[in-house]
């Protein structure tokens, strides 16, 4: 059993400072589900609200020491998993931005043989396919390979809908497929 279980936070966080894993414990015991369920309104995935607990837990062992100005335990380790959150959801952003600019190169270099060995020139049926398309239709190509824009990036800087950006990205995929076979 914890003798720790009746001090309050501050007198628990003193104890964490100079180094007690009892009231580390503790301090886990006490906050671990309330975090647990806060990160579960936001992220549906087990898994990712398990480890962001465990990364707050973590992070306040670590700097155990540097955290003398903490007067609202509580409030701050919410306000990490708050912060963990929203990095997830930057992180997921990121992530699938990614996916969708692979998912496009995939579509473009699919089925397309040789430019392994070649980069250049699989890159010059880019360059002269691009110029052959309407300048906005081109251009907004150009944002999404050369810059790794989103469809809705895109439509910012043009100054266009995002439905125009998704017709001019797919007539340029059209053309450059065949421009390609156009080759062979």
């Amino acid at each position: 059993m914890n003798a720790l279980l009746d001090h309050t936070d501050m007198e628990l966080m003193a104890l964490l400072i100079g180094g007690s894993d009892n009231a580390f414990q503790t301090i886990y015991s006490r906050y671990a589900t309330k975090l647990y369920s806060y990160a579960r309104k936001n992220i549906p995935q087990k898994e990712d609200c398990e480890e962001i607990v465990q990364e707050v837990f973590v992070s306040i062992w670590v700097r155990r020491e540097n955290l003398t100005n903490v007067t609202a335990l509580e409030s701050y380790l919410f306000r990490m998993v708050k912060y963990k959150v929203i990095r997830y959801f930057q992180h997921s952003t990121v992530k699938r931005k990614y996916e969708e600019h692979y998912r496009l190169y995939e579509e473009i270099y699919d089925g397309i043989e040789g430019f392994e060995r070649e980069p250049s020139l699989f890159q010059n049926v880019i360059d002269k396919g691009l110029a052959d398309l309407p300048e906005r239709v081109g251009m907004a190509m150009r944002l999404r390979l050369s810059e790794n824009l989103s469809n809705e990036d895109i439509a910012k800087k043009m100054n266009i809908k995002k439905i125009v950006v998704e017709k001019y990205i797919g007539i340029a995929k059209k053309h450059l497929r065949t421009s390609y076979d156009n080759l062979i």
